[in-house]
């Protein structure tokens, strides 16, 4: 089915762009962190700087999703996002400082914030019926975008000075930005909602304190890779002797544990284990790596432990994704899934900048016992936040009807 989809010359194209966008928004995280601190630059300014993105994310991603569908157009907020990291790194590049280095991982996370979009527009050229398919298609850029973003920054870096890799997302946006040039902006058939129509839904799931306790669990498990796989582990890793090529294959073997995981929640975890503890056993093991990596110097089982970091975030992290839109209707969907999208992007800016300060006031070790503990507190409420999602009353019916006109906006 994927090479039926990939033969089509727009979704190719549209393919690709999404590869440039996940290098874009990743090729440094792998480098960055240990670079600032070789730089001179505090811990807890070197975590400040790495939770940009994320706080930017956080701000930008649910109004994003509203405006864009008011206005019904995706292609031009994609562009405008891709603009940012174009100027931002080349200026980060001329005068490393803290403050052009937060304005460019902040341009990252506004560019970041903008992938919902890509979904919607992506699925807007296939019928419904591969509607599945493509959703399927377009998530494996992600992963392969991070991995030729690694490898590339990896090398430059080897051969090269530590800041030539801010060049990798320069570049990869202004490639992405041509060739959005050549894609169509499909619009929907049906008229636009108001923006008073989408902020009245947007107010519905505000009120649903389910969506909260879930986004807040997410939020603690999404903040573990940021918090050590792109903050502690990579200073941990280069303070045991790691360079750039180990870094690489440190950030790799995350990632391509966390695809594992994802592959098979669906099809083994769910049905041998169900959502419920599919979460808590993800949530457990990643106590387990957290735990583990700060009383070892062996760089063997340093690569064991990450991997099993990947792993158990790629079952955490997807148990909870599922929970979230766990009795739900259709029309509500998409606002709920961008509301919990929003909650857990405080992970993404949280989790550097705790650990930023952890490593400034106390060390390095405090920020993995840190980040276990928080996680025995997650797998402890796990259970109250599905008891909370199953108790979640179907829609009025007079409620349903009277936001029809929102059903543009809920992908």
């Amino acid at each position: 089915m994927f090479r039926a989809l990939l033969r089509r010359p727009e979704a190719r194209l549209f393919f690709i762009i999404s590869v440039l966008f996940y290098i874009c928004i990743h090729s440094i995280d792998a480098f960055l962190a240990p670079t600032m601190i070789n730089q001179g630059i505090e811990p807890q300014v070197m975590g400040i700087i790495m939770g940009a993105s994320g706080l930017a994310t956080l701000m930008i991603r649910f109004p994003l999703g509203i405006i864009s569908d008011v206005v019904k157009s995706r292609k031009i907020f994609i562009q405008i996002a891709l603009v940012l990291p174009i100027v931002a790194w080349p200026i980060a590049w001329l005068e490393p400082n803290s403050i052009t280095l937060y304005l460019a991982k902040a341009a990252d996370g506004v560019t970041a914030a903008t992938w919902v979009l890509y979904n919607i527009l992506f699925i807007r050229y296939f019928d419904r019926k591969e509607a599945p398919a493509a959703v399927a298609l377009l998530a494996l850029a992600g992963p392969i975008g991070v991995f030729l973003g690694n490898c590339i920054g990896g090398v430059l870096i080897h051969y090269f000075a530590n800041n030539i890799a801010f060049f990798v997302s320069c570049v990869s946006a202004l490639l992405a930005l041509f060739l959005t040039t050549r894609i169509r902006d499909v619009h929907d058939p049906v008229k636009a909602p108001s923006l008073k129509a989408c902020i009245a839904g947007a107010k519905l799931q505000l009120a649903d304190r389910s969506v909260w306790l879930i986004g807040i669990l997410a939020t603690i498990v999404i903040l573990v890779p940021f918090a050590t796989r792109d903050t502690l582990t990579p200073i941990y890793a280069e303070q045991l002797g790691a360079r750039a090529g180990i870094l690489t294959l440190l950030s790799n073997i995350h990632l391509i544990f966390y695809a594992l995981a994802i592959a098979l929640c669906s099809s083994v975890f769910y049905q041998r284990l169900g959502l419920v503890k599919t979460a808590v056993l993800g949530i457990l093991l990643q106590v387990v790596s957290s735990f583990g990596i700060p009383f070892t110097s062996n760089l063997y089982l340093i690569y064991l432990l990450q991997a099993l970091a990947g792993f158990s975030f790629g079952m955490a992290f997807a148990a909870f994704m599922s929970l979230s839109v766990v009795n739900t209707s259709s029309d509500e969907q998409s606002t709920r899934m961008g509301l919990f999208q929003t909650i857990y992007s405080c992970g993404m800016f949280a989790g550097p900048v705790i650990m930023g300060v952890m490593m400034q006031h106390i060390n390095l070790s405090s920020g993995y016992l840190f980040i276990a503990g928080l996680s025995i507190i997650a797998a402890i409420a796990t259970p109250l936040s599905v008891r909370w999602v199953h108790s979640r009353k179907a829609s009025l019916p007079a409620e349903i009807s009277a936001n029809r006109s929102l059903a543009s906006a809920r992908e």
